[in-house]
């Protein structure tokens, strides 16, 4: 037997509307009380702890407070958009999002497949090195953002990250 389905909404405002509705993610306290606000060393670990799910591990915690500092004055994209560079991708992009989200888009597996299927019509998986990583929130993620031209980014950040969790459980019939 071979399944497939269609997904058609009304338009880009009631896509939005829809998925983000349907995101949900435990501790999202954390994130909402401290994203936007200026970082202190607990905010910056609490926010860590959301993105991690919750928790960090004494090793998780140290490895923040080595690589993502309070202040960061140096040039933000040579330090923690290059491969070559220390820290994972995506917790690099998260701190990012931590000193300014007006600038830096949340970015992860969820939104990258959500922004492909919209795209392409396909469910497609991020690369797993550094710099597949990079370039697909540089070169792809970020412009995809920009021509959306949607106002509410923490609207459309959920509705991607709720429309890509549900595309990874589609992925399996289609």
């Amino acid at each position: 037997m071979n399944l497939s389905f269609h997904i058609e909404v009304a338009g880009r405002d009631e896509f939005f509307d829809h998925w983000s509705k349907r995101y949900y993610y435990d501790y999202d306290d954390l994130y909402t009380r401290n994203i936007g606000e200026p970082l202190t060393d607990t905010s910056l670990l609490e926010l860590f702890m959301w993105k991690n799910g919750g928790k960090l591990s004494r090793k998780k915690a140290d490895s923040v407070r080595e690589n993502y500092p309070v202040n960061f004055s140096g040039d933000v994209k040579k330090r923690y958009l290059d491969y070559r560079q220390s820290g994972g991708a995506i917790w690099n992009i998260f701190y990012l999002h931590c000193l300014d989200s007006s600038a830096w888009p949340i970015f992860d597996q969820h939104t990258y497949r959500a922004m492909k299927y919209l795209l392409t019509g396909r469910i497609m998986e991020i690369g797993t090195t550094k710099k597949q990583k990079y370039h697909s929130y540089c070169e792809e993620y970020l412009p995809f953002l920009r021509s959306l031209d949607q106002g509410d980014m923490r609207k459309t950040d959920k509705a991607l990250f709720a429309f890509g969790q549900f595309l990874k459980l589609a992925k399996k019939y289609v």
